[in-house]
């Protein structure tokens, strides 16, 4: 039988980890992980676009003044990317002509880069065509194809126009209105009905 040695012994020591251990292989993983990191970027951003090739950068035109269309052609011609970020009313630009752009022409950015426009919606007035004689439904549907409202405000007897037919607008034909205002209508009520003269009294002179 082997002899036990520690028989006799009543001081038995349980070797524990060392807090320090514990920390020092926490920095040894944290190291680890940041090593991954650097490299991950060093060839991410210098490496492979040394040996892929870096994209050139090229010229921003200028589309300003452009219809949007045309302005969309000649930047992907670039391989630029358009974004539309906002349109604004122009008394002086047609419907979608671009008026500002960025980065600006003569601007240097890199292919697939992204120009970003604002374009015109036009006028925020229109010119009020004539609407007398019209039927108040197709005065209606007139006006709201120039984003126009309308408002019967009033109505009169007339003997030239038929009945619910506008005989006036307010503003009136060939005036400005502002876009989403309203337009003042008055209706014909038709010719004025003649008197009932059953019940007329006419009165008799005697000489």
């Amino acid at each position: 039988m082997q002899p036990n040695y520690n028989a006799g012994n009543k001081n038995i020591y349980v070797r524990t980890k060392s807090p320090t251990g514990t920390k020092r292989a926490g920095y040894i993983i944290g190291i680890g992980i940041g090593i991954i990191i650097v490299t991950a970027f060093v060839f991410s951003q210098i490496l492979f676009p040394v040996i892929l090739g870096r994209t050139p950068k090229v010229e921003v035109p200028s589309v300003v003044g452009m219809p949007l269309v045309q302005a969309k052609k000649l930047l992907q011609e670039e391989k630029l990317h358009i974004i539309v970020k906002d349109s604004l009313f122009s008394d002086v630009a047609a419907p979608e002509v671009v008026l500002e752009q960025n980065p600006v022409a003569g601007e240097k950015i890199r292919q697939d880069g992204t120009v970003y426009l604002i374009i015109s919606k036009g006028s925020s007035t229109v010119t009020l065509p004539s609407l007398i004689g019209k039927p108040f439904q197709e005065a209606f549907i007139i006006l709201r194809n120039l984003d126009l409202y309308s408002s019967v405000v009033d109505s009169t007897y007339s003997d030239i126009y038929p009945v619910n037919s506008v005989i006036r607008s307010i503003p009136a034909a060939g005036e400005k209105a502002l876009k989403k205002s309203t337009v003042k209508l008055i209706l014909s009520r038709g010719p004025e009905p003649a008197l009932d003269t059953l019940n007329y009294y006419i009165p008799i002179y005697y000489y």
